[in-house]
């Protein structure tokens, strides 16, 4: 099981200044998850940025598997909701970028 821990602790520095991301793929899809910086959704601790894109396409699909967003990303996403979003769509498995 993927943590939250462990998605901080995967984290790269985001290319805008100050931010922080993480990204996490298997065959098919690419978690992008980020925060941590003024323009980006979430404070990368306890809330987060989430986008879901199809590595095939490039095409976010955010959401196909989670059809409350109402955007590409989902914004302030709470720590435990992330947990549990990567651990159910990643299930065959991941890589971290």
């Amino acid at each position: 099981m993927i943590t939250i821990k462990d998605i901080i602790e995967w984290s790269k520095p985001h290319p805008l200044d100050g931010g922080k991301m993480t990204c996490i793929y298997n065959d098919e899809i690419k978690f992008s998850i980020v925060g941590g910086r003024s323009g980006l959704y979430g404070d990368f601790e306890n809330d987060f940025e989430v986008a879901i894109i199809d590595k095939k396409t490039g095409d976010f699909v955010t959401k196909f598997f989670y059809p409350e967003a109402d955007d590409a990303v989902i914004g302030y996403m709470k720590s435990e909701d992330v947990e549990k979003l990567v651990n159910q769509v990643l299930v065959k498995g991941f890589q971290v970028l």
